[in-house]
């Protein structure tokens, strides 16, 4: 697969900051037991956009983190599925409905496949990124979840992320709130059912 020459892979907690420069900032929030934004993180940025894909211990943590976001000025924030929806009105009232905030959710259909899996370690994660012209990627790893992260600019290119997750053997796959439900269904299409699928479209605030 090939990547996107201008990604940057590196911790959040020493992330520089980019002057004042105005970007637009999103972040990706994921639960993995034993890690935190110190030790499980990694940043795509460019002069428009700043991507924060990065993981909690649990939803403490996970408000915390929100917190800084909020003062950081982030203007959405997408959460992985495991966030219910007391969490996430709980993050929307930490930004002070100022953030876009939605979590992951799945169809009856996708959610029974979720259901039967024996294992979720792998994660696939597709986000939209405007400004890429080929496939980006972003890898974070753990005895918890490895997370893959694919940044793609349109539909093509995110059906073609899904079916690199899928030859991959991907656990489950989730998307950004960039894909709406006749998105989300042509990316159940191209994994052909195999991993279970779930969008943050569903759920924003």
């Amino acid at each position: 697969m090939a990547t996107c020459g201008i990604m940057a892979l590196h911790s959040y907690a020493n992330h520089p900051r980019k002057g004042t420069l105005k970007m637009i900032k999103y972040a990706m929030m994921i639960h993995v037991p034993g890690e935190s934004p110190a030790t499980y993180s990694t940043v795509y940025d460019n002069q428009e956009y700043h991507d924060l894909y990065v993981g909690v211990d649990n939803m403490e943590m996970g408000a915390g983190l929100m917190a800084q976001l909020a003062e950081e000025g982030y203007e959405m924030v997408n959460l992985c599925g495991d966030f219910d929806d007391e969490t996430v009105k709980k993050f929307i009232d930490i930004g002070k409905g100022e953030i876009k905030v939605s979590a992951a959710r799945y169809s009856p259909e996708e959610l029974s496949k979720l259901e039967k899996r024996a294992s979720l370690k792998e994660f696939g994660f597709i986000s939209y990124m405007p400004v890429v012209d080929r496939i980006g990627r972003l890898d974070l790893f753990s005895e918890e979840c490895n997370t893959h992260v694919f940044l793609v600019r349109d539909l093509e290119m995110a059906l073609q992320a899904a079916a690199e997750l899928n030859r991959m053997g991907i656990d489950l796959i989730e998307l950004c709130s960039w894909f709406d439900p006749l998105k989300t269904q042509a990316v159940i299409d191209a994994v052909g059912g195999n991993a279970p699928v779930g969008s943050c479209a569903g759920a924003e605030s």
